[in-house]
């Protein structure tokens, strides 16, 4: 599988996008699959998007955001990584991380 959007695009995207929400998975990771069901929820619920990652494309932005495992959720406002979020733990407290990273 190869990546779906280029690294230059997310980078771009974060600068010139007021919020941006990327979610970094990687193949055959099962907490990543349960993960993103429960990001899924979240988000239609709340009329979001998000740009889904495979993270073994991606060693720039590990690198560059200092990446630390995956599923990894990724909040940026006005350019800047606001929030890091490794364990997503339930649809509740995302709703939670979520409803903050909406707030100006």
């Amino acid at each position: 599988m190869k990546e779906t959007i280029s690294t230059e695009d997310i980078l771009k995207n974060i600068q010139d996008k007021d919020r941006y929400i990327i979610f970094g998975y990687a193949t055959m990771c099962k907490t990543c699959d349960i993960s993103e069901t429960m990001l899924q929820v979240v988000t239609e619920t709340k009329q979001l998007s998000y740009e889904r990652i495979n993270l073994n494309y991606y060693k720039g932005l590990i690198d560059q955001y200092q990446i630390r495992s995956a599923p990894a959720l990724l909040l940026f406002k006005k350019g800047k990584l606001v929030q890091e979020v490794y364990a997503f733990q339930s649809v509740t407290y995302l709703n939670e991380v979520l409803e903050d990273f909406l707030v100006d």
